[in-house]
């Protein structure tokens, strides 16, 4: 029998169990029906997940009878006003699965699949009741369009969107249009996933380039169209996802993360002072830039939202810096808070008289820039008739003792709110821990009556963990500062047959995973030693020095350095060996992908640092040198060939171009040794210098 007080994830409101067990499956054969009472789409999709849970029927029979239903009117949702509240009441003679609305019908329905359990053939419910509802109205995920989301098809957004609803996430915000800085390929880093019927031209082809462990070959693709800028079935996703109570909403950024519409309508480019355009944001004085944006936006709406109900967009305007600022004539001389004041105005009441009733809006630059949140801006939105439209997103991803920049007194409730933590980004990289800095959020929002949390993220099941943290606190405030006790459930419910090792490796994973400087919101390892930081290039536009650079970081402060990689090559080995036993699900083979990880990278940086040191001191040789690289490699390679057998096909291919660099320069450090040996010549070894030892296959990689 489950532990329903200590397995159910986010945690109910009121849970009492009777210790009696209903057998609902017996001996392979379902001995129940579900009676379905209520024609929204969701009630159907709930009872669909529990027929399929116990290959029962709906519509009445014979047998158990498992009723879903929505009411109201019910006494025990007398003095709730929560929306999405529910009621489970399973007796001995049948169960009944309550709502106050169609989606507390749907989330009863997938409390009741989570409270199932198996023994041997039989399927099995205890005797329970459960009085449920949500502390935020809005909780989710904002999926980024970055590097991992090109190639996701249809059915990658769907599973994901079915994977969000068993952790009654409501909200999903996609990403569809975002801009960065020069990196891979030293190409413009951009992302256009709605094609535009006005706008043709603007498209953004994607390359592909790893090295293949399982194929034993360099997979490189050019000029690919994300796939759903391609298939253009992102209307499909939005009426998918109404069906299991998750609205989804794009995300068009603006002002900011803007390089393509303004390198490619250059007429509407924010511009230099001498007048040429500078590729970067737009010119808001300039009516042609509303003429495109309102363009866009229309599009967006009349083909993907309005016609299946939704009323709710996301337009950025975060991180909009000096160098997106236009320095017209019209611009130059005029405060830079107030036009992009002027320009969010006429935005919002455009996109308001097309029908958006939520209108979301990054906080940055009105609270960190310009301070100007406040009172006045309030009664400005107010006036111009967009303040019940308008939410704040507040964005933060620190430690709890550096949220918003260490700016947290400041953050206020003016405005209809909801707060972003980070579930986890860099899926590219290496995946990181950021559970504190999310409880630390909920404690803000709960003070300030915000009215949700959706988190910033990536689309990465290797985040299991930290989406059902957020899932957890933003569902029931209960469990904000229980973070171990979340660990003994999420052990309970992915490891049964070793709770007590599971918490332990979960631990150890905490511990190397998590900013350990309580600075920032990324380890170590991950911003200072992986490569993906180094793919960034210098202003210039010549690659950053790697690995060489990293080596240097350790060389200069081996006193942190090496002990830090020593405990975490001590601390994920203990958790992998745990993964390694356990039940291989798909959960753990990402635990298990995770832990090798931080183990391996450890490892070679531990290694090839000790190596340089013994070798330079006379104190080893090359023959050494060459066999602790070889065994490097193939360990690195076994690392890359479980990345291909874990992680999604649509997004395996960044994490592993990540990987080959890594593998690449060890591959040419050892051609280097082993050619020097064979000519009778003595190696240089220093590993703060690769250049006379980079080759072109390293440098395409790059």
């Amino acid at each position: 029998m489950l532990n329903l007080d200590k397995i159910l994830i986010p945690r109910p409101r009121r849970l009492r169990t009777y210790g009696e067990t209903v057998k609902l499956v017996s001996g392979g054969a379902s001995r129940c029906y579900v009676d379905v009472k209520g024609d929204d789409p969701r009630i159907p999709e709930g009872a669909q997940m529990i027929c399929a849970r116990l290959a029962c029927k709906q519509g009445r029979g014979n047998g158990y009878p498992i009723t879903l239903l929505v009411d109201a009117t019910h006494e025990k949702f007398d003095g709730i006003e929560k929306n999405e509240a529910y009621f489970i009441e399973v007796g001995t003679d049948g169960a009944t699965l309550c709502g106050k609305d169609a989606a507390g019908a749907f989330y009863a329905a997938v409390t009741f699949c989570e409270m199932l359990y198996t023994e041997g053939e039989d399927v099995c419910v205890e005797r329970a009741e459960i009085l449920d509802y949500p502390d935020f109205a809005r909780r989710g995920q904002f999926i980024e369009c970055r590097y991992g989301t090109e190639f996701l098809s249809l059915q990658d957004w769907c599973d994901f969107i079915d994977y969000m609803a068993k952790m009654k996430f409501n909200t999903l915000t996609v990403g569809v249009y975002g801009c960065w800085e020069y990196q891979y390929d030293g190409t413009h880093v951009e992302y256009l996933y709605l094609p535009l019927s006005k706008y043709p031209q603007l498209k953004t082809p994607k390359n592909i380039k790893y090295y293949s462990v399982k194929e034993q070959r360099l997979v490189h693709n050019e000029d690919l169209l994300p796939t759903m800028f391609e298939k253009d079935y992102f209307g499909e996703l939005v009426a998918y996802a109404k069906r299991k109570n998750v609205l989804v909403k794009p995300l068009f950024n603006s002002l900011g993360h803007n390089t393509l519409i303004p390198r490619m309508m250059p007429e509407i480019a924010a511009k230099r002072e001498d007048g040429t355009p500078s590729g970067k944001g737009f010119c808001t004085q300039n009516e042609k830039t509303y003429e495109v944006m309102f363009d866009i936006y229309d599009e967006i709406i009349d083909k993907y939202l309005l016609p299946n109900g939704v009323y709710d967009i996301q337009i950025g305007l975060d991180e909009v810096g000096e160098s997106a600022r236009c320095k017209c004539e019209k611009c130059r001389e005029r405060e830079y808070p107030v036009l992009m004041v002027e320009y969010i105005i006429r935005l919002c009441k455009h996109l308001k008289a097309k029908g958006m009733k939520h209108i979301y809006i990054y906080h940055d630059m009105l609270y960190h820039h310009f301070n100007v949140v406040n009172e006045a801006l309030r009664d400005r939105f107010v006036a111009e008739g967009i303040y019940d439209e308008v939410v704040l997103d507040w964005w933060t991803y620190e430690d709890p003792a550096h949220l918003f920049w260490d700016k947290p007194e400041g953050v206020n409730n003016i405005f209809h709110s909801v707060i972003k933590p980070d579930t986890g980004y860099f899926h590219w990289s290496i995946p990181s821990e950021n559970n504190e800095n999310i409880r630390a959020c909920a404690k803000l929002a709960k003070s300030l009556g915000f009215e949700g949390m959706e988190s910033y993220g990536s689309l990465a099941y290797c985040y299991d963990k930290n989406y059902l943290t957020l899932a957890d606190v933003s569902w029931n405030h209960a469990g904000i500062d229980a973070r171990v006790e979340l660990d003994e459930r999420y052990a309970r419910r992915n490891y049964p047959a070793d709770i007590k090792g599971a918490m332990q490796a979960l631990a150890a994973m905490f511990e190397i995973m998590r900013d350990e400087t309580g600075k920032s919101y990324i380890n170590t390892l991950c911003r200072k030693l992986d490569y993906y930081f180094y793919g960034y290039r210098n202003k210039d536009g010549s690659l950053k020095d790697f690995p060489g650079g990293a080596y240097r970081l350790i060389r200069e402060k081996e006193e942190y350095y090496l002990p830090y990689l020593a405990n975490i090559k001590e601390k994920a080995g203990l958790a992998k060996a745990f993964f390694a036993r356990a039940e291989m699900t798909p959960i753990n083979r990402e635990w298990l992908l995770t832990a090798t990880q931080y183990e391996q990278m450890a490892d070679e940086y531990l290694t090839l640092y000790e190596l340089d040191k013994a070798y330079n001191g006379g104190e080893t040789n090359a023959k050494t040198v060459i066999t602790e690289l070889e065994r490097l490699i193939a360990a690195r390679e076994a690392l890359m060939l479980m990345g291909e057998e874990t992680r999604l096909v649509a997004n395996r291919y960044t994490y592993l171009r990540n990987m080959s660099v890594f593998r690449r320069f060890m591959l040419d450090l050892l051609h280097y040794f082993k050619t020097e040996v064979a000519q009778g010549r003595t190696p240089c070894f220093d590993v703060t210098d690769w250049t006379s030892v980079q080759s072109e296959a390293a440098l395409f990689l790059r």
